[in-house]
């Protein structure tokens, strides 16, 4: 079963290409979640954790345009957040791959979601705003 599904009332940014790789970010943490709990093998499981890491990746560079009408600050701060969620992921990979718990994967989604919610929002403070 899936940690969370979309809904588009409390995660959609108003940005389609925005909430497309969102949600395919949260079904790799679903997917990751569902083979953990099936005791996937090893090899599986990172396989997987490279595909949400470069996914991540290539999300973070694709949405950062978007914040070019904050001021410098919050830009700096937004980059920083998604350095450290990168980090975060390098870390569970390669550090605790073999004992990478449901609890881990909460965390993730939960910083995840939280960081739409709060952070991601702010795209929506532009109304005009159009995919780039």
């Amino acid at each position: 079963m899936p940690l969370i599904k979309w809904d588009d009332a409390t995660l959609s940014v108003g940005i389609e290409s925005i909430d497309n790789q969102h949600k395919i970010i949260i079904e790799c943490i679903n997917e990751l979640s569902i083979n953990i709990k099936e005791n996937k093998s090893l090899i599986l499981l990172e396989k997987q954790f490279d595909k949400l890491i470069s996914y991540t990746k290539y999300h973070f560079a694709n949405e950062e345009p978007y914040f070019k009408h904050l001021n410098e600050k919050d830009i700096l701060l937004h980059q920083l957040q998604h350095k450290h969620f990168i980090e975060q992921l390098y870390l569970y990979k390669d550090e605790a791959l073999e004992h990478i718990s449901q609890d881990v994967l909460d965390s993730l989604l939960d910083w995840f979601i939280a960081h739409i919610q709060c952070e991601d929002m702010k795209l929506m403070s532009k109304k005009s705003t159009k995919d780039i």
